[in-house]
């Protein structure tokens, strides 16, 4: 037995499950397993550099997933990006 709600819609999932976007623990092959399961799996990005993204990101392969940042940790994190 399925529950359908319009979260399950939005988003073109069949249980209406997310996975917490926890930094530095819900990695892509958690997120990848809870997709595959019917539900939205996301990455716990805030706190990860690029290079621990990408591995998630690959661990994940091809499975739709999510990714969770915390906008303030982004901002502070833009002040030292390269100019242009």
């Amino acid at each position: 037995m399925s529950i359908r709600t319009p979260l399950c819609d939005l988003f073109r999932i069949e249980h209406p499950v997310l996975l917490a976007p926890m930094a530095l623990v819900s990695g892509g092959a958690l997120a990848a397993a809870v997709s595959r399961a019917g539900g939205l799996g996301l990455i716990g990005g805030g706190y990860g550099d690029a290079d621990w993204l990408t591995r998630e990101f690959d661990a994940a392969g091809d499975t739709r997933i999510g990714v969770g940042f915390i906008t303030w940790s982004l901002v502070r994190h833009m002040a030292y990006a390269p100019a242009g």
